[in-house]
């Protein structure tokens, strides 16, 4: 095989760096400095140029040529003109070498760049990887939750748990259970309401989620009745068990398929051990009384505790998760949610490190909500990190290059290709006008968060609100919008595409959108701090 690869300027040494190691990939550098200004016409002279210095038609030296860069254009028609195969190759050159080595699998595209398909190879073989893991049989220690496996050779289990699920209407209750399982969770939690008794209501909402998934669903509360309901209603596992409430708890467990989280604590007496081996000692005692009992469907739960912590510290909780994972073969479970919900930071990086730690400590249940808005999206976010941990750990690796990512709002790479210093052209210093002179009606731009739509309300000049337009992305409600003759004005314009870019990051993030407002504006987004 033989390869061409034609690029721009100022991208060939990147690109020329990206195929050093490829004796059969030469490297055109067309006669422009950005490769995105390529055109289809471009090409098709670059590639007669070519012919007319080598003396022989590319289509006899190379199998097809590769054009680097954001081309908008169709390719085909350098093919039809020229008679050797091009296409596009990965947005940014850092990926070409992955291209390469996938070229078996990947089919090239005049149209789209080859990006999309080598992320979805990549995901493709971590999730067989996964999945050989998920058809291995229990292996010591490991238990079975529902119908779900839980343990050390099997990836951390994500539970999601639904806050105050008494007090949700059954059409809310649903709602949250499938954005939950559209988020990834591998079981879902119904937490209960404290010093309150909603035993009655228990039956319903086992029935809401079981018609929902056949995950398994756990009832969250340190309410002995609502503890006995759950138990007796076949609930897959029970959220906690401590000092306090076993030796009520223990006869109905024992006929029972339902698992048992069980905590150091006994929360009767008021009793929170505080130190690393109190957490040990009290959490091993507790468990003793089960398996003398004949349960041995047992998680454990040494209580991880918020950063800086009164009482027991953060630090000494993870050192208590993990000696006692050392001195006991059970499945440990991690309450994320404890430290991210208390943490005033976003939760990508937070929950990315608290799994990293949960796997060296060898926790096997991630265990979150998502009770404020800073911590949405976090089940997504544990369950990819769980995968990025898991293949890291069987492969040995750092969790680097491992085939998922949380690098949600930076770049892994920055590679941003400027020319404006290339121009020896006049520069206008801009300002914006003192007078606005505005359009004869205006919009009022919110989201549907719902529907994951942008929506437009159009106002006449008399404030009458007159036609709502909702659309998915901003040039399609845009585009409509002077379809419909609703902008004149060209800074009217303007101002309601980059409105409406913003609404589209703000529903995409889950950022609070306010029109006319930036949507970063805390203290770390002013100044300098946002410069590279």
């Amino acid at each position: 095989m033989k390869i061409l690869i034609i690029t721009g300027k100022l991208a060939e040494r990147k690109v020329k760096k990206a195929i050093e190691k490829y004796d059969f990939v030469d490297v055109h550098v067309a006669d422009i400095s950005v490769a995105a200004f390529l055109t289809p016409n471009l090409i098709i002279k670059e590639i007669k140029k070519l012919e007319d210095k080598l003396g022989k038609k590319l289509k006899d030296i190379y199998d097809f040529v590769l054009v680097t860069g954001l081309i908008r254009h169709d390719l085909k028609k350098v093919e039809e003109e020229t008679g050797i195969k091009c296409f596009k190759s990965t947005r940014e050159a850092s990926d070409i070498p992955i291209l390469i080595e996938n070229l078996d699998k990947v089919k090239l595209s005049t149209k789209d760049y080859a990006d999309l398909q080598l992320l979805e190879i990549i995901k493709k073989n971590c999730e067989e990887e996964i999945k050989k893991a998920e058809d291995q049989d229990l292996g010591k220690g490991d238990i079975k939750i529902g119908n779900l496996k839980v343990g050390d050779n099997f990836p951390m289990r994500v539970l999601g748990e639904i806050v105050h699920a008494p007090w949700l209407k059954e059409k809310e209750l649903e709602e949250k259970i499938i954005y939950y399982l559209e988020s990834g969770a591998d079981m879902i939690d119904l937490g209960m309401v404290s010093n309150e008794n909603n035993a009655d209501k228990i039956k319903d909402m086992l029935k809401i989620a079981r018609d929902l998934t056949d995950n398994p669903i756990s009832v969250d509360t340190l309410n002995t009745k609502e503890l006995i309901k759950a138990i007796n209603l076949g609930a897959d596992m029970i959220l906690s068990v401590d000092a306090g409430n076993i030796d009520e708890l223990i006869p109905y467990l024992k006929d029972s398929e339902t698992a048992v989280v069980v905590l150091p604590t006994n929360y009767k007496t008021n009793y929170i051990p505080e130190t690393i081996e109190g957490k040990i000692k009290s959490l091993e005692e507790n468990i003793r009384r089960l398996l003398d009992a004949g349960i041995e469907k047992i998680v454990a739960d040494p209580i991880l505790e918020p950063i800086n912590n009164i009482g027991c510290s953060f630090i000494d909780s993870v050192i208590a998760c993990k000696e006692f994972k050392k001195r006991n073969k059970l499945p440990l479970f991690f309450g994320v949610g404890n430290v991210t919900e208390l943490f005033d930071a976003d939760s990508n990086g937070v929950n990315a490190l608290l799994t990293a730690i949960g796997a060296e400590i060898g926790a096997n249940i991630l265990f979150t909500p998502e009770a404020s808005a800073k911590c949405k999206f976090s089940i997504k976010e544990l369950k990819i990190a769980s995968k990025m941990m898991f293949l890291a750990k069987k492969r040995n690796s750092l969790p680097k290059d491992i085939g998922y990512n949380l690098i949600n709002y930076k770049d892994k790479r920055f590679e941003e290709e400027t020319t404006f210093k290339n121009y020896n052209i006049p520069i206008i210093k801009a300002e914006e006008n003192e007078k606005q002179i505005l359009d004869e009606g205006s919009f009022k731009i919110e989201i549907d968060r719902k529907n994951k739509e942008i929506v437009a309300i159009y106002f006449n000049k008399r404030r009458e609100a007159t036609l709502i337009i909702k659309g998915k992305r901003p040039k399609e409600i845009y585009e409509t919008a002077i379809r419909l003759n609703l902008i004149k004005k060209l800074d009217h314009a303007a101002y309601f595409g980059r409105e409406l870019a913003k609404a589209e990051i703000a529903l995409k993030i889950g950022k609070k959108y306010n029109q006319d407002f930036d949507l970063f504006y805390n203290e770390f987004w002013l100044g300098n701090s946002n410069e590279r």
